[in-house]
């Protein structure tokens, strides 16, 4: 990049008055910089003539005015680097003339005499005219060979909602479910939280419309009873390895050792030689996590739907509650499984519940 240098000093919020701006210009000046200063270049004249420089030809500017945390967008212009120089915070309104004199007329005579604001600035400014030399824009990394394929990792409610977006808008998708068949947790659902105004009654799940949907899409497909067992690559280039559940291929992701296999007969943790010794040992027959299955699928983005388990409670774990105890206290995906099957009757002796306590565990 052929770069044209420029340096702006702002003038505004207390800089002009607590810095000799001329001493700074004749600096940026000394290191080959055409120097610009302005009461503001915040505001309509100072970004005019910003861009008006960007527009004939600048495209390394120096900014010496605020904080570069506020006014991004505005100091902001395509195709230039830009370095801000913080001369409002870190030098005037941290330093105040009040505590920090300006010199005298004598003073400004006097070549022992040290002016610590006006020295902070000059070096403030030096660091940024020395740095906008060293940067180049960063050149975007593009890969040799883009995949336009989109896999979804799971077949419920929300991957088969992603996979129809996708393919609405043209990309192949495929999804992939462990289970047999499409639906997950949804498909088991009796009702559903309303969608649509007044959102006042629960209403019959879209599951099963969802999945019919599918069938609509040329470009979508479809593997049940299917996980995937290693993904490597990066976006817009991932290789991805296929498996049935439970089956155990040479392209299965290598397990991390056990703790109880990190340490020798006495207790004490394994030199690194023999560490990774037995990790080799451990995972035989598992490719390396660096290498890439040569028979993969190619994608180029995954969306991550893999759902979620009703929780299980450990034996005793809500015994206060009466769970485990009494079969009349369930959890709220056996209460669901209940209330589909029709009346709410009880799991004791199948009479019909004349009333439900519902219990909100923290």
């Amino acid at each position: 990049m052929s770069k044209k240098y420029g340096a702006y000093i702002c003038q505004g919020c207390g800089i002009g008055e607590s810095l000799d701006i001329d001493k700074l210009s004749e600096k940026a000046s000394d290191e080959g910089f055409a120097v610009k200063t302005c009461p503001a270049l915040c505001g309509k004249d100072g970004l005019a003539i910003l861009k008006q420089d960007v527009a004939g030809g600048v495209n390394a500017l120096v900014i010496a005015a605020c904080s570069p945390r506020v006014l991004y967008d505005a100091f902001r212009f395509d195709g230039c680097i830009v370095e801000r120089v913080n001369l409002r915070e870190q030098v005037v309104w941290s330093h105040p003339r009040a505590t920090w004199p300006a010199p005298t007329e004598e003073q400004k005579d006097d070549e022992t005499f040290i002016d610590h604001v006006q020295m902070m600035a000059a070096d403030y400014l030096q660091m940024g005219l020395a740095k906008i030399k060293k940067v180049e824009l960063p050149a975007p990394y593009k890969l040799e060979t883009l995949s336009r394929k989109i896999l979804v990792i799971g077949g419920g409610i929300t991957g088969i909602s992603a996979a129809l977006d996708a393919a609405k808008t043209g990309y192949e998708v495929t999804i992939v479910e462990k289970e047999p068949a499409l639906g997950g947790n949804a498909a088991k659902w009796r009702k559903q939280l309303p969608t649509e105004y007044p959102f006042e009654k629960s209403t019959a799940p879209v599951i099963q419309t969802k999945i019919k949907e599918l069938g609509n899409f040329s470009n979508i497909q479809v593997k049940t009873s299917t996980v995937v067992a290693r993904i490597a690559g990066q976006p817009g280039d991932f290789t991805v390895t296929f498996k049935q559940p439970g089956e155990k291929i040479e392209f299965d992701v290598p397990f991390p050792l056990p703790p109880e296999m990190k340490v020798d007969e006495s207790g004490k943790e394994l030199e690194a030689e023999k560490l990774h010794a037995r990790y080799l040992e451990y995972n035989q027959g598992r490719q390396d996590i660096l290498t890439f299955d040569p028979n993969g699928e190619k994608f180029g983005a995954v969306v991550l739907a893999a759902g979620w388990r009703p929780y299980q409670p450990q034996e005793g774990e809500y015994a206060h509650l009466g769970f485990g105890a009494s079969p009349d206290v369930v959890t709220n995906a056996q209460f669901e499984a209940i209330a589909a099957a029709g009346k709410i009757k009880r799991p004791s002796d199948g009479k019909e519940a004349k009333s439900v306590v519902f219990i909100q565990s923290p």
